[in-house]
């Protein structure tokens, strides 16, 4: 299935509401049917979802909230992969991002490419609407190698090296507990360079 041929783009408002979404994870599930809707009043993040063009079926669904990368807490060999292909002339504490806070695929549609669809349009999304101050997209993504393995194929990398620079970065001392989620990044800088 082709994402953007075969469905519609559409911001979830309190007029187009996403319901009866299904991606296998109850807590994107509970998301994206619940909150999304809460969190956009608030202002805290907006939602777009595929709506299939026949079914009307959300086929996948999104949301992102602006961020930051703050480079100038980061350890010194992570603050330089993250400044890679910024110039020196002007380094900044912190460079604009937006946080892909939730992405989520219909199981009915899982396994077909949805996924990577679905961040590629993102990225051209992002660079078409937001050109002057979306430097990076970032994702806490959930800590488990099938999630991991999806962002790292589609080009994003962790902001920190491993689980103990992230666990101390945020302070979280109990070290016998893998993290829930893991924090990676994509520079739009390379879109730009396709």
């Amino acid at each position: 299935m082709d994402l953007v041929r075969e469905n519609e783009l559409v911001v979830l408002s309190s007029e187009q509401l996403i319901t009866g979404f299904d991606c296998g994870n109850d807590d994107l599930n509970d998301f994206f049917n619940h909150d999304a809707i809460k969190y956009r009043r608030q202002k805290l993040a907006e939602t777009w979802f595929f709506r299939h063009n026949t079914t009307k079926q959300a086929v996948c669904a999104f949301s992102l909230s602006p961020d930051s990368i703050k480079a100038m807490w980061l350890p010194g060999s992570r603050r330089k992969k993250i400044k890679e292909f910024i110039p020196r002339d002007k380094p900044l504490s912190s460079y604009p991002a937006f946080l892909i806070g939730r992405l989520g695929v219909s199981a009915e549609f899982a396994n077909r490419g949805m996924g990577s669809q679905l961040l590629r349009f993102i990225k051209q999304f992002c660079d078409i609407n937001y050109t002057s101050f979306c430097r990076f997209l970032l994702v806490e993504a959930y800590n488990e190698p099938s999630v991991l393995n999806f962002y790292l194929k589609n080009d994003f990398n962790f902001v920190f090296s491993t689980e103990e620079q992230e666990r101390d970065y945020y302070k979280r001392a109990n070290i016998s507990e893998p993290l829930r989620t893991r924090i990676m990044f994509y520079d739009m800088i390379h879109w730009e360079n396709q």
